[in-house]
């Protein structure tokens, strides 16, 4: 219910970026804006409301959204914000009625110089409490993580310098107070512009990580080089390390990279990222990825290794017809235990706009994830859905999803099938 909406809204969204975002790497003009506001009502029928395994009952949820969407760049400043508001009822009284807010906002703005720069950022998503239980709102919270990021440049050449910069990282779940965690960071960064197409980097930070409800606490101290650049027509990172972590749990260390390449063709893009890193539960990847939502959360603090694979790939078919494809792989392994929990998953989603004002979409997404048992739970979600202009700023949308999820040795495996018929306002 709750997951599922995001898990759409966000699909959605990931396309809509993809224009902003190779305008960026383009090089944008001196001064970019965009922005809407939203309010939407929306009735879904549901023929498993409860998401039972045997036992389905029909029934409906309604609800009614606010979003507001904003995207500024300047010379001295480049700010995007994408937010919603929602409030759901449902026909069943055993659900509870449920509202909630999601999403993300990225401010980089230079101070008096252009040398010295603050980056701001925060993301909210839903999680499930139980990974095995059911999408209801019982089993939904929510995570916060807000960064404040001052970075000073000091340039002692045209080509190189130093960077020094201080991370302030706060993590809050709303109903998980063991995972609450404040980190303070500081590091040096020395830099040289090897060329017009290629910069190096060497740099050193260390963190102190408490967990605000309990005594654990560990400092992490990462050594890294790396060098990012331009080649043909795509741009290119590889930066490889060394991670240590010091606690009462003892010391650990090992090697840490990331490599990543994207490449723009004239009507596709394909984007490539490997890496490993060393991290926590409270954090994870600390990334802002679609399948994060599908992940419970440690009842325990535990300091873990995370590989993670990814690709992406945008393809504009037609001038009418576009789509868009990702695939992951994730493996967290807990180094006290030596636990290990992987899980992958992929979607794809088209767009057809048939004329000014119908749209047709259709998406379909697979994962796999750990509970107790390597990928003992899939889950599968398709959907088809049309929306009508009746106005540059009112349209109506019919949409059929169906989900299914399925877990080994568990009673909370289920289908459901809904059917959703909504209109929103959009200034």
């Amino acid at each position: 219910m709750k997951l599922k909406k995001r898990y759409q809204r966000l699909l959605e969204i990931g396309c809509l970026v993809l224009l902003p975002s190779i305008a960026l790497a383009n090089d944008l003009p001196g001064s970019v804006s965009e922005s809407y506001v939203s309010f939407g009502l929306s009735h879904t029928q549901s023929d498993n409301i409860t998401q039972s395994t045997n036992n389905k009952q029909s029934g409906y949820e309604q609800q009614a959204d606010l979003g507001v969407g904003y995207f500024n760049q300047t010379a001295t400043n480049r700010t995007a914000l994408d937010y919603s508001a929602y409030y759901t009822t449902y026909s069943e009284d055993s659900i509870d009625n449920e509202g909630d807010v999601s999403g993300s906002l990225s401010i980089s703005q230079e101070l008096f110089s252009k040398n010295l720069t603050l980056n701001l950022t925060h993301f909210r998503r839903s999680y499930l409490l139980d990974e095995a239980g059911l999408d209801v709102p019982e089993n939904t919270g929510d995570r916060d993580v807000f960064t404040i990021n001052p970075v000073w440049v000091l340039p002692y050449s045209s080509r190189a310098g130093v960077e020094l910069d201080y991370d302030f990282t706060a993590t809050r779940y709303t109903d998980d107070d063991d995972q609450d965690t404040n980190r303070n960071g500081v590091g040096v960064t020395w830099y040289n512009e090897l060329s017009s197409k290629a910069r190096l980097e060497v740099a050193t930070d260390i963190n102190k990580v408490e967990y605000l409800s309990s005594n654990f606490d560990y400092t992490q101290t990462d050594v890294n080089a790396s060098v990012e650049g331009k080649l043909r027509e795509g741009s290119y990172l590889v930066q490889v390390g060394y991670s240590n972590v010091t606690s009462d749990q003892g010391d650990e260390g090992g090697a840490v990279f990331k490599l990543s390449y994207s490449y723009q063709f004239s009507r596709q893009s394909l984007s490539l990222t490997a890496q490993r890193e060393l991290s926590d539960s409270s954090l994870g990847s600390g990334d802002d990825v679609l399948d994060n939502s599908d992940e419970s959360v440690s009842d325990d603090a535990e300091i873990q290794w995370i590989d993670r694979v990814d690709l992406q790939h945008q393809f504009f078919i037609t001038n009418r017809l576009s789509n868009s494809n990702t695939l992951y792989y994730q493996k967290d392994t807990e180094i006290i235990g030596d636990d290990v929990d992987p899980r992958w998953g992929g979607s794809t989603y088209f767009s057809l706009q048939a004329t000014k004002k119908i749209n047709t979409f259709l998406s379909f997404g697979y994962s796999e994830s750990t509970i107790n048992t390597d990928f003992d739970k899939q889950a599968t979600n398709a959907t088809l859905g049309s929306s009508y202009a009746f106005h540059p700023h009112l349209s109506f949308s019919l949409q059929a999803n169906y989900y299914k999820q399925s877990i080994e040795d568990e009673s909370d495996s289920y289908d459901e099938m809904q059917y959703t018929a909504s209109v929103e306002f959009k200034y």
